[in-house]
C-alpha cells in the first residue's frame, strides 16, 4: 500500500470515528422511538451523520480498490463485495456494509418517504458494523 492511499484512510477512518462519536451522543440523548420521529432536529441530525459514515466506508472500499489494483466496480455495492473477495473483509461485515450502503442511497437520494423508524431502528441496533469496518480496515492498513 502507498503512503499516500495509507494516510488518505486513516484520514477517512478518523472522520468516520468523529461522525460515530455523534451518533453515539445522539443516540444517548434520544430518550424514544417517539421522541425521535417526530423532532426534525434529532432525526435530521442522525440522518446527517449517517449518511457521512457510510459515504466514509465507501471512500475507503474505493481507495483500497484503487490501491490494489482493482477492477473497478459498477458501483458500491460491487465495491464492498470486492473487498469481501479480498478477503479484506468478512462475508458477514460485507453484508451488513451493503445493507448499509442501501440506506444510504435512500438517504441520499429519497427515494420515496424515509422511513424514520427503520432509521432509529439502524442508530439503535447498527452503528457496531460501522465500528466492525472502521476496526477491520485500521487493523488491514497497520
Amino acid at each position: 500500500m502507498t503512503e499516500i492511499t495509507r494516510q488518505k484512510i486513516f484520514e477517512k477512518l478518523e472522520s468516520l470515528k468523529e461522525y460515530l462519536g455523534y451518533l453515539n451522543k445522539l443516540r444517548e440523548e434520544i430518550k424514544s422511538r417517539e421522541e425521535f420521529v417526530s423532532d426534525f432536529h434529532l432525526y435530521g441530525n442522525v440522518e446527517r451523520y449517517l449518511q457521512l459514515s457510510v459515504q466514509t466506508v465507501i471512500d475507503i472500499n474505493h481507495l483500497l480498490i484503487v490501491d490494489l489494483e482493482l477492477k473497478r466496480p459498477q458501483d458500491n455495492y460491487e465495491a464492498v463485495s470486492a473487498l469481501y473477495e479480498k478477503e479484506i473483509i468478512s462475508e458477514k461485515l460485507a453484508q451488513k456494509i451493503t445493507r448499509m450502503v442501501g440506506l444510504r442511497n435512500i438517504l441520499v437520494h429519497e427515494y420515496g418517504k424515509i422511513d424514520r423508524e427503520k432509521v432509529y431502528d439502524v442508530l439503535q441496533e447498527n452503528l457496531t458494523d460501522l465500528e466492525d469496518f472502521q476496526k477491520t480496515v485500521l487493523n488491514y492498513v497497520k
